[in-house]
């Protein structure tokens, strides 16, 4: 790791201007120059299937390179129909592949330090459990502390959500403390 770290910021909407997309610039905002942010598109990669075509898709390579290369990765989240999206769980069985069939199962997440934060309504907690389930199958150590903050009904019709300090501060805390975790469990 250099003097900062990286950290890859996926989020589980592909749309622009969607909440969880003003929670990750909210938190790239909080973490400023103490580390540097890159952010994955995934919306071009092909559905995974059970026997994986080798060398893997250009599209996947790229987004495995790309987390490969970062030194954690965070995980901004929102409820979907009580459930996490299916590009997400395509996302992780791509990256948790081996790059050919002669690369014996290195996975380039394994033990990779992972944050998740979400946004949403009461039911919003269920998807960060499951993505926090995937994640830890996908190999990744998983930050212990999770933040997950309401949007109230008012701002989901209008689609003009504005965070309080309190969610302000809830994202300072995790912040800081991920970044000492990243550092404590730096990936060899």
């Amino acid at each position: 790791m250099a003097d900062k770290p990286t950290i890859a910021f996926v989020e589980t909407s592909l749309t622009d201007g969607s909440f969880e997309a003003d929670l990750a610039k909210e938190i790239m905002g909080i973490v400023g120059d103490r580390a540097e942010a890159i952010t994955i598109d995934y919306e071009d990669l092909p559905l995974a299937g059970e026997d994986p075509e080798y060398p893997l898709p250009e599209a996947a390579l790229a987004v495995r390179d790309k987390l490969g290369n970062a030194d954690a990765v965070w995980v901004v989240v929102s409820e979907y129909k009580k459930e996490i999206p299916d590009s997400l769980r395509n996302l992780f069985d791509w990256l948790s592949l081996p790059s050919t069939k002669d690369e014996e199962g290195k996975n380039v997440l394994d033990q990779k330090p992972v944050a998740i934060s979400g946004v949403g309504g009461f039911e919003e907690l269920h998807p960060r459990i499951m993505v926090g389930d995937l994640l830890e199958d996908a190999g990744m150590r998983l930050f212990p502390v999770e933040v997950g903050l309401s949007v109230p009904d008012e701002a989901v019709e209008t689609g003009d959500w504005a965070m309080t300090g309190a969610d302000q501060e809830a994202l300072r805390t995790q912040a800081d403390d991920f970044l000492t975790f990243v550092s404590e469990n730096e990936v060899k």
